[in-house]
């Protein structure tokens, strides 16, 4: 996995560890979004990460539940909080 600059300037922006972000890239539920594939942190990919990551990292990365990635092959180009319930 690899970060933009831009992904790494919106991640900071937004308050998004690295760690946080690698999680994500991980266990992220995949959507498409507009040619790219977006990666959203929702109870799914939290339920998965259960399995592998220790209670206090599970209880940060749930402080970022709605947190999505925007990723073009193995490169991160942007990360943001979801603002509206686009998730169903």
């Amino acid at each position: 996995m690899e970060l933009t600059k831009h992904a790494r300037q919106r991640a900071a922006q937004r308050s998004v560890p690295e760690s946080v972000i690698a999680a994500i890239y991980a266990f992220g539920t995949p959507y498409s979004a507009r040619g790219c594939t977006g990666l959203r942190l929702d109870r799914t990919s939290i339920e998965l990460a259960a399995d592998d990551l220790s209670p206090q990292e599970l209880a940060r990365l749930r402080r970022f539940h709605g947190v999505y990635l925007v990723t073009s092959g193995a490169t991160v180009v942007t990360v943001a909080h979801a603002t509206s319930r686009r998730f169903h």
